[in-house]
């Protein structure tokens, strides 16, 4: 997909969205570019490394780099994955159905 050429462009890489892009890819032969502005991917279902929620709730500049203390506070990165929100999938539902159908 290197060339540039896409048949739709997915702003945004929420579930919602990868979902879309991966039906229409799927269910249509669409060829799609899912860009989002975060620069972590999961929309406001992420789930975050310490580095990432450092950034998004405690950096005064994007570009702020979490102090060393603040590892030697709360441990390494592989550590944790803090989900912005939390997840709960039903065994039996639309979602689940959706995803199965995707062989996702």
């Amino acid at each position: 997909l290197a060339d540039g050429e896409y048949d739709v462009i997915v702003l945004g890489t929420g579930l919602k969205e990868v979902l879309l892009a991966g039906m229409l890819a799927k269910e249509q032969g669409k060829r799609g570019l899912v860009i989002d502005r975060n620069s972590y991917y999961g929309g406001e279902a992420a789930s975050l490394n310490l580095t990432e929620l450092y950034k998004k709730f405690m950096a005064k500049t994007p570009e702020e780099e979490p102090p060393k203390a603040f590892f030697d506070a709360l441990g390494e990165n592989r550590d944790y994955c803090v989900d912005l929100v939390p997840k709960f999938v039903m065994a039996d539902g639309l979602l689940v159905k959706i995803l199965l159908k995707m062989n996702a």
